[in-house]
């Protein structure tokens, strides 16, 4: 049985002192490198992902698709209430504008829609907030107005 056991280790160092240093040599030459650089990547953003997975499991308040969805219909409904009476156009405004602070606070971008601007000032307000919005990435205004077929 000792002279089994002395067999097995002498096959085992004969066969592994060979492959170890072989691949001990190719990590101080640094032919790994890159695809140790790739793994660490796929590793770090895999992470990332599960760790945004739970983010969004754990999200409270209103989803941001849902406020750009009613962004884009209070903004249609505010091009068409010119018919409409003062208070009625004034309430579907404040309430865009409502949305349009709630959405700059979930994406961080200043605005002051919250100040007392009135009339011009506050159109202007409106406008520039928008721009930022959509160079934020939510799409506010129709698909199909200036977009080719």
């Amino acid at each position: 049985m000792y002279q089994v056991v002395l067999g097995a280790i002498a096959v085992a160092i004969m066969v592994l002192v060979p492959i170890l240093s072989v691949v001990l040599y190719d990590l101080l030459v640094g032919r790994w490198d890159e695809g140790l650089r790739r793994w660490r990547e796929r590793r770090s953003s895999a992470a990332a992902h599960r760790h945004a997975v739970r983010e969004l499991r754990s999200q409270q308040g209103v989803p941001i698709e849902q406020l750009a969805a009613d962004l884009r219909r209070l903004r249609t409904i505010l091009g068409s209430d010119s018919h409409k009476s003062a208070a009625h156009q004034m309430g579907n405004r404040l309430a865009y504008d409502k949305l349009l602070m709630q959405v700059c606070e979930m994406l961080e971008i200043e605005h002051e829609l919250a100040t007392d601007s009135v009339g011009f000032e506050r159109d202007i307000e409106r406008i520039r907030v928008e721009a930022e919005l959509e160079r934020a990435g939510l799409i506010l205004s129709d698909r199909r107005f200036g977009q080719a077929a």
